[in-house]
């Protein structure tokens, strides 16, 4: 009996013993399970700080990338921009150099002008020949300026020789009269020479200091505008000027025999498609040598100069008035008919029988000139040919006293023209 009961101890033994190391890795288990738990918090929290911190990063990251791409847009817009403009101007210059007339240039710069500056309203204005008033030469805009004519210490960029920003305070231009939007008056200048004025109108109303930093931007490209458009015109005149020498007599400002030939030539032409008459009067001013022999040289130039002015002065705007050599002038023209011709030669030496020349405080005493008439196609048809008529109704003309106008007699054959 008792060797049960010793069993049944030993197995209570060890099952106690077993029970004690269940507890004891039971409660090692909930340990580590503890610390597992603290560990997967540490972590979890390790990881939301670093997913914060990330997250931070990027929306860092992305303003600056969105801050950059602004930026480079902005760029990439104000090159574009400046790109335009420095085409504008080199197709401004382009045609400013190969324009011929003052008229075509002006119609250039407002066509430009209006590119650069859509919005605004503004005129370019140059000097008058007298440099006693500035005057629009071309003028553009929804608001263009009202007064095109003003002396030129009435605006403040040609006075001082700067550019003239109007914004709020500034000192205001007279002949400005808008003081509701602001604008720039800048001096056109070449070679220290000022030719004339660029005057621009904002196209919006000021209000604010926006409206101020724009328009100190405008007014830069309209500095840049203003020295090309000086340079351009400063160009043009000085063309202008070269082949007013070689078509001119530098004595009389008439035109010279150079110009007279051509100028026949096409006025010639011009008459035979268009059936109509055509004059020319060759002059001669009678004893000229005299003048020369006894008062010199310098009165026989006042003589030739007070003629040339009394026939610029008394020809029409189809008329030209030449300077043929010496004392020789020749006049054509068109459209006149025979007797118009010989009416206007009549009337031209009455006209210059009332001329009194003075040279060195002397009297050079009445100017008398004979003149020869010959037209087309009643005395000829070729250019040479008229010139041929009317030189022989000249030399007619002196044989017979002076002081008189001859009409060509017959028709003279010539080489076409």
């Amino acid at each position: 009996m008792t060797q049960p009961r010793d069993e049944i101890g030993t197995l209570a033994a060890a099952f106690g013993s077993s029970a004690a190391d269940l507890k004891d890795t039971q409660d090692k288990l909930l340990t580590y399970g503890r610390g597992l738990e603290t560990l997967i918090a540490e972590r979890t929290a390790e990881l939301a700080q670093e997913k914060s911190n990330l997250e931070v990063k990027v929306e860092e990251r992305t303003a600056d990338l969105r801050r950059a791409n602004h930026e480079l847009k902005t760029q990439a817009a104000e090159l574009s921009r400046r790109n335009q403009e420095i085409s504008l101007f080199s197709k401004m210059n382009d045609f400013l150099q190969t324009s011929t007339t003052e008229a075509e240039a002006y119609a250039v710069i407002s066509d430009v002008v209006t590119q650069l500056f859509p919005e605004d309203s503004g005129a370019v204005f140059v000097l008058s020949a007298s440099r006693s008033m500035l005057e629009a030469a071309a003028v553009w805009g929804p608001l263009p300026p009202a007064n095109v004519i003003f002396p030129p210490n009435e605006c403040w960029g040609h006075r001082r020789g700067q550019a003239h920003v109007a914004l709020n305070n500034e000192r205001q231009c007279p002949h400005v009269n808008d003081d509701g939007h602001m604008y720039v008056c800048l001096p056109l200048l070449a070679q220290g020479e000022t030719l004339g004025v660029l005057h621009i109108l904002d196209g919006a109303a000021k209000n604010g200091p926006a409206d101020e930093a724009r328009m100190h931007d405008k007014s830069r490209l309209a500095k840049i505008l203003a020295d090309n458009i000086g340079l351009g015109i400063a160009n043009l005149k000085l063309r202008e000027s070269m082949r007013s020498l070689s078509i001119r007599d530098p004595l009389t400002d008439l035109f010279n025999r150079r110009y007279m030939e051509e100028a026949l030539g096409q006025e010639l032409h011009r008459s035979k498609r268009a059936d109509l008459q055509l004059a020319v009067i060759m002059i001669d001013i009678d004893h000229f040598k005299s003048y020369n022999d006894n008062f010199g040289h310098d009165a026989g130039d006042a003589v030739l100069r007070a003629l040339g002015a009394f026939l610029k002065k008394h020809v029409r705007g189809s008329d030209v008035a030449c300077r043929y050599g010496g004392e020789e002038f020749i006049l054509i023209l068109s459209p006149v008919t025979v007797e118009g011709a010989r009416q206007r030669a009549e009337k031209i030496r009455e006209g210059a029988a009332l001329l009194s020349v003075t040279h060195a405080n002397r009297d050079l005493g009445a100017i008398t000139i004979s003149l020869g008439v010959a037209t087309f196609p009643d005395h000829a048809d070729a250019a040479t040919a008229i010139i041929k008529a009317a030189d022989v109704a000249l030399y007619q003309a002196k044989r017979g006293g002076r002081n008189q106008v001859v009409l060509a007699a017959e028709k003279l054959a010539g080489a076409a023209s």
